[in-house]
């Protein structure tokens, strides 16, 4: 996040409890409830339930309060098959523009991915996610690219709270045969992603 500001502290707060799954998936979550539990005021609460609406993660229900957004199979089947299609096409025409320190990027967002502890399924996924972002912000592409964080973004919930096992070593696989300029293969390690 950045700026270590009381609203995104909040924010983290929340979104961590959101998809460790401390809140089942028909809760409710009130403003008052938060603010109780977080133990802040309104606009904190506000602006960190306001940005998790925007993202995907909440539905806002008025006068309720707000709900955990969950996805379908075949939301997600939707949003795995457009994330593979998006990345794969700016990976094939756009390869020859990432340059040596863009992969000296790549490649330090993967060690700390690889230095994630196993069992922290949040963190393995945000470090998944950073990755992705960093090798598409390559091409400069910025609609595709929040197009691309979206859809990370409405994933996160599932993955998390699935505890699906992300690993670097995909990551590390692609960086290779990037280095090598082997994008026929870089291109099927992308899609197997």
């Amino acid at each position: 996040m950045g700026i270590n500001t009381l609203k995104n502290k909040v924010y983290d707060a929340l979104f961590s409890d959101i998809v460790s799954g401390a809140y089942s998936p028909n809760t409710i979550l009130t403003e008052k409830f938060l603010m109780e539990k977080y133990n802040v005021s309104r606009a904190p609460i506000r602006e960190a339930l306001s940005q998790l609406t925007g993202i995907g993660i909440l539905n806002s229900i008025p006068r309720q309060g707000y709900k955990i957004i969950q996805l379908t199979g075949q939301q997600l089947f939707e949003i795995i098959k457009f994330r593979s299609a998006l990345e794969s096409s700016f990976l094939e025409s756009g390869y020859v523009i990432i340059s040596e320190e863009k992969i000296r990027e790549l490649v330090e967002l993967n060690t700390n991915f690889a230095n994630c502890p196993e069992n922290d399924f949040v963190a393995r996924w945000r470090c998944n996610c950073e990755f992705h972002l960093k090798l598409f912000s390559i091409f400069g592409n910025q609609y595709a690219f929040k197009l691309l964080e979206d859809a990370l973004n409405y994933q996160t919930i599932f993955f998390v709270q699935n505890k699906h096992f992300a690993s670097a070593d995909l990551h590390l696989a692609l960086i290779d045969y990037l280095k090598k300029g082997d994008i026929a293969t870089a291109l099927s390690i992308l899609k197997a992603d």
